[in-house]
């Protein structure tokens, strides 16, 4: 009887833990459709037709504050960690649903203040920015700290399965409203409100952040509600004591040493460097500037028909990393997807220059396959696992902290790379540009397959641990 009881309880918590991140992680559905509205919305803004349209450099900041800008996204992330860790990380959530909303809103108003519309838009995107930089830490951090070992590794790359859903759901009406952009965002706006009513009435806060706090019988209440449970199951007083523990010696670390700390600067500058790889491969610039991508790569069909299937097939990845991260780990999947990126970019850029110069002729079908497949291979693990993983490798003391932080230089490499790609384009051209792209991409994935652990199944003062005790000097391996 006792056995069936606790078969029970582990079912429910399951389904808890599924339930939670379905909420945490739909406030990163409508910050993310802000990283594709610019491929929506740019082409009417810079429409000849138009009498408000943008000057091409205001268009590149319209693109590149969508990528949170050098004020927007560090601000962004490094707003969310503080938050986070002062206020715990259901308001970190709650955080990016108010400015999100702002956002949205100002942009709406841009587009039926035409007279306004420049300024209007640079504040809506600064929002939406921010909203995004802050919505890259909150739910994975959240996720990493109340799931099981088990199930951890699906969960903390639904982030990204919701990011790339955003990109899709603005790409779809971008491709049925056509040039409506100010419906669009206003459409966008109601998700942020729904998000708000959710997470007040089903989010439990965080029992490692309560502990930190030593708020030890809020954590037993949030415990009790995760495990769905009326009673203190061994498996709760476990947790607690493990959670004491693991709290008392990351913040003695945290006190004497702070960044000093191997436990804290190695994982960073792993994390760090990985983020620039993401970015340097040049998997955000496609998304912001994917129907110029899409026509400098020649594909002549319906280009907003054709992001939506870009996008749809970055969804159809994530469902697979969600699951497939469980079962494989982040080393495989990081080292397929950078070898796939490098070799998608390097026969999309073969296939640009012999057309060019009229070697082959024209194929639709053959440049749109090798980008859905270039987004399908980079979504496996260049554009999820840094940011499933920055949730895992940090101390609860800091872990929002630390995570915010190299989130942060994540996009302001975004930033940069967004911002240059009209230079980089119009002095190298189109395919010398993929093959920048796809050096990178080899680069990260020697990176990749020299110094990422693996950290599939174990648990989180495991992983602490790993980085704590090893010694100087030696390359980071794969976790045992």
């Amino acid at each position: 009887m006792d056995i069936q009881k606790q078969r029970n309880v582990t079912q429910r918590s399951t389904f808890v833990q599924i339930l939670l991140g379905l909420i945490v992680n739909f406030s990163s559905l409508s910050p993310s459709m802000s990283l594709g509205f610019s491929a929506v919305a740019l082409p009417y803004l810079l429409d000849a037709s138009n009498p408000h349209r943008l000057t091409e450099d205001e268009a590149s900041w319209f693109a590149s504050l969508a990528s949170i800008a050098s004020v927007a996204a560090p601000l962004g992330c490094f707003l969310s960690g503080p938050i986070s860790d002062r206020f715990g990380r259901k308001p970190a959530i709650q955080s990016v649903n108010v400015f999100c909303l702002l956002g949205w809103t100002a942009i709406t108003f841009a587009y039926y203040s035409p007279g306004h519309q420049y300024r209007l838009l640079l504040v809506g995107r600064f929002f939406t920015g921010l909203s995004t930089g802050l919505s890259s830490m909150p739910a994975t951090v959240y996720m990493a700290e109340i799931s099981t070992a088990k199930l951890r590794g699906m969960l903390i790359t639904w982030n990204a399965l919701c990011f790339s859903l955003g990109v899709v759901v603005i790409y779809i009406l971008g491709w049925t409203m056509t040039s409506n952009w100010g419906m669009i965002a206003a459409l966008s706006g109601a998700f942020p409100c729904a998000n708000v009513v959710m997470v007040m009435i089903y989010m439990v806060e965080s029992p490692s952040w309560l502990i930190t706090k030593n708020r030890h019988e809020d954590a037993k209440a949030s415990l009790l509600r995760l495990f769905n449970s009326k009673s203190h199951p061994l498996e709760i007083r476990e947790e607690i004591e493990t959670l004491t523990c693991d709290t008392r010696r990351t913040k003695a670390d945290h006190q004497l040493r702070y960044f000093a700390e191997p436990a804290i600067y190695r994982p960073f500058i792993l994390m760090s460097a990985f983020f620039v790889f993401q970015q340097v491969s040049g998997t955000f610039v496609i998304v912001f500037y994917a129907i110029d991508i899409v026509n400098e790569a020649q594909i002549s069909i319906d280009p907003y028909l054709a992001i939506v299937i870009i996008a749809a097939t970055r969804s159809v990845a994530s469902v697979i990393v969600s699951v497939a991260s469980r079962r494989l780990g982040r080393r495989p999947l990081s080292i397929t997807s950078g070898v796939g990126m490098t070799l998608c970019m390097v026969m999309l850029s073969a296939y640009v220059a012999c057309v060019q110069r009229k070697i082959i002729d024209h194929h639709d079908w053959l440049p749109l396959t090798l980008l859905m497949a270039y987004f399908f291979t980079a979504t496996l693990g260049f554009l999820t696992i840094p940011f499933a993983m920055s949730a895992e490798v940090f101390p609860s003391t800091i872990r929002g902290l630390a995570t915010g932080m190299v989130s942060s230089m994540g996009y302001i490499c975004c930033f940069v790379m967004v911002k240059i790609y009209p230079d980089m384009l119009s002095v190298m051209g189109i395919y010398p540009l993929f093959i920048f792209y796809a050096a990178m991409s080899a680069i990260g994935t020697i990176f990749v397959m020299l110094c990422l652990p693996e950290t599939k199944g174990r648990t989180l003062s495991e992983i602490e641990s790993y980085f704590s005790v090893q010694k100087p000097g030696t390359e980071l391996v794969a976790l045992a």
